[in-house]
């Protein structure tokens, strides 16, 4: 299973999004990309303790947009 975050509670987020077909891609930040295009950053090594909390709320925040349920 692949490493996508040093945070595990944000890796677990991701790898349950590209196990719904969503594409994880790694520059200076990670992105996760919705097969509608759409996409979500984040840091790879987040210092900040409410990274997890941003990462849940910005995926539900892009679904909404999309019109699917979380």
């Amino acid at each position: 299973m692949a490493k996508y975050t040093t945070c595990k509670d944000m890796d677990g987020v991701v790898t349950a999004l590209v196990k719904k077909g969503w594409v994880f891609s790694r520059n200076t930040h990670g992105r996760v990309t919705h097969p509608s295009g759409k996409y979500i950053t984040f840091s790879m090594t987040p210092s900040d303790s409410y990274a997890y909390r941003q990462l849940e709320r910005d995926v539900k925040r892009l679904l909404k947009q999309i019109g699917e349920a979380s």
